[in-house]
């Protein structure tokens, strides 16, 4: 997470503290959902975490965030109540690849790497302004890519196993603040997401993105035109194709033929007059279709991203979330003024609108929808109305058993482990006896093991969340100055035990590098700061001053 949208996610927790949300949830709405955000991406590609955002995914414990939502704040959804916000999306980690944290510093032109083993520092020249930071799959290297925002490149940096680093450049003649990348990690593609941009002007589309082929000796860099304000960008599963969805529809990039092109839009609907600032998008990982929800519509359209067509499937209802399982084989849709949830089947849907089945959550209310990554575990609850019940289903059973957990708190967002044996459950303010309580808290949830859920009051506001891919262990960054409290919660699963610890700065990002059995959490420095903690020992390291090697303090402790 860059710091801006760190800042910004803070101020608005911030409203947490007096438990205003409780009333009006959409307080939360403006940042939480990543400033306006207005399409989310599902299960393509390698979008776990909005197409790498700038500051965030690349770690392989970055388990959270599997989509963003609609920007629809201050609107009001079926019934009444406020449209439901997805908020796991907010959440994200700074750049870590197998082996090394990366961080860049605009202002010296350099980028540390930490050797998150040996927690041995070292700096490499980048470009002018290295900014963001994405990580590259590579099934050999440690390798990320930073775009230098001032000398309109791009840097590869390739740290090998026997220590050796080695850079490249590309041209960005574009400016850009987000990196999408494909899954081969052979393509990257720098492209602006104008809600990061404070006043912009209504005639700035940003619609140039630059395709970079990581692979080619020569350093190939493609500039290219997209749709108005595109707000994600992804790849299918193969690499072979990119999609940007902008305020035009989605512009499809074709990477299997010479050089990269924009070959085909497909308007998301019929009406150029619509509003696109109420829409749920999920793309299925072959590229094939995307699926298109509406606030207050009863109506998803499945497009065909191969020749344009269009389906259109009713609901019961209005639809008020939309995801699409990891595999790509369903989509879920829930409806929450009735409490019905339809399983779409993917692609049998394209071809029969009324090939879904639905089933019905009684007694409590229902509008959100997180599905686990590798489970056909799914996820329900609602944040539009205060609740304290989440409800778990299986989206490969037609007619799932819906089980509901009583939590102690009304949920605000959900992130399950990969495997769904556990959720880590974010809550808004806890209110007790009194009138007093914590400004926030976390639930650990067991879904595999019919045991109670275990809470925990946080003594901050909550920043940001990583789960290691083995799901054993989950970091919760937490930092509120205007209380002077700043640590970090480190919750071990199945045991459910939460360990404490006290930062000297205020956290921006969180992550989890699982080769070397730590997690981190990058903070607020002027000199650059960052905790480790070894989960097999629980020892906490903080490394302040990283950005020039030959001053970094090992702290021992924070």
């Amino acid at each position: 997470m860059n710091h801006s949208r760190a800042r910004d996610l803070r101020a608005a927790i911030g409203r947490l503290r007096a438990g205003s949300w409780l009333t009006n949830p959409t307080l939360l709405g403006p940042t939480l959902l990543g400033l306006l955000a207005t399409t989310a991406f599902a299960a393509c590609g390698d979008m776990a975490d909005e197409g790498m955002d700038s500051g965030g995914g690349g770690g392989d414990g970055v388990a959270v965030g599997v989509a963003a939502s609609t920007g629809t704040q201050g609107a009001v959804g079926s019934g009444g109540a406020p449209p439901e916000e997805e908020l796991e999306s907010s959440f994200s980690a700074p750049v870590a690849t197998g082996n090394f944290v990366w961080i860049a510093n605009p202002a010296s032109g350099r980028v540390a790497y930490i050797d998150a083993r040996s927690l041995v520092v070292k700096v490499v020249d980048a470009g002018n302004a290295p900014t963001h930071l994405a990580a590259i799959p590579d099934p050999v290297d440690d390798v990320a890519l930073v775009l230098n925002v001032a000398s309109h490149d791009a840097t590869l940096l390739r740290a090998k196993a026997n220590g050796e680093l080695t850079t490249r450049s590309f041209a960005v003649p574009a400016t850009g603040n987000r990196w999408a990348v494909a899954p081969s990690g052979r393509w990257a593609i720098a492209w602006t997401d104008g809600r990061e941009i404070d006043g912009a002007d209504p005639i700035d589309g940003f619609q140039d993105v630059v395709v970079l082929d990581l692979a080619s000796a020569e350093g190939g860099s493609t500039p290219l035109t997209v749709g108005y304000r595109p707000v994600a960008i992804a790849f299918d599963e193969t690499s072979a194709r990119a999609f940007a969805v902008t305020q035009d529809g989605i512009s499809v990039i074709d990477l299997d033929g010479g050089a990269p092109a924009v070959v085909e839009n497909v308007p998301l609907s019929d009406d150029p007059l619509e509003s696109t600032l109420t829409r749920d998008v999920a793309i299925t990982p072959d590229g094939e279709l995307a699926l298109v929800r509406r606030d207050g519509d009863a109506v998803v359209t499945v497009h065909s991203l191969s020749d344009g067509t269009r389906t259109d499937v009713i609901m019961p209802g209005p639809a008020t979330d939309l995801d699409l399982s990891a595999d790509g084989t369903v989509a879920v849709v829930v409806v929450r003024e009735s409490g019905q949830v339809a399983l779409l089947p993917i692609p049998a849907i394209a071809a029969d609108p009324g090939a879904f089945s639905t089933f019905t959550v009684t007694d409590v209310v229902v509008g959100s929808a997180a599905l686990a990554p590798e489970s056909p575990t799914g996820f329900l609850y609602t944040n539009a109305t205060p609740s304290p019940v989440l409800t778990v289903f299986d989206t490969s059973d037609e007619a799932p058993e819906a089980r509901s957990i009583l939590l102690r708190a009304p949920v605000s967002a959900v992130f399950p482990t990969p495997d769904a044996a556990h959720a880590i459950v974010l809550h808004g303010a806890l209110p007790v006896e009194g009138g007093t309580g914590y400004p926030a808290s976390v639930s650990l949830a067991p879904i595999a093991a019919q045991l109670p859920p275990k809470i925990i009051g946080l003594d901050g506001l909550p920043v940001a969340i990583a789960i290691a891919p083995a799901g054993d262990r989950a970091v919760i960054a937490v930092g509120d100055t205007a209380v002077g409290y700043h640590g970090f919660v480190v919750a071990q699963l199945p045991s459910l035990q939460a360990d404490v610890h006290l930062l000297g700065s205020r956290p921006i990002a969180t992550g989890i590098v699982s080769a070397a059995g730590r997690g981190y959490v990058a903070q607020e420095h002027p000199d650059g700061r960052i905790t480790f903690v070894d989960f097999a020992t629980g020892e906490v390291r903080t490394l302040t001053g990283f950005e020039l090697a030959a001053q970094v303090v090992d702290g021992g402790v924070p």
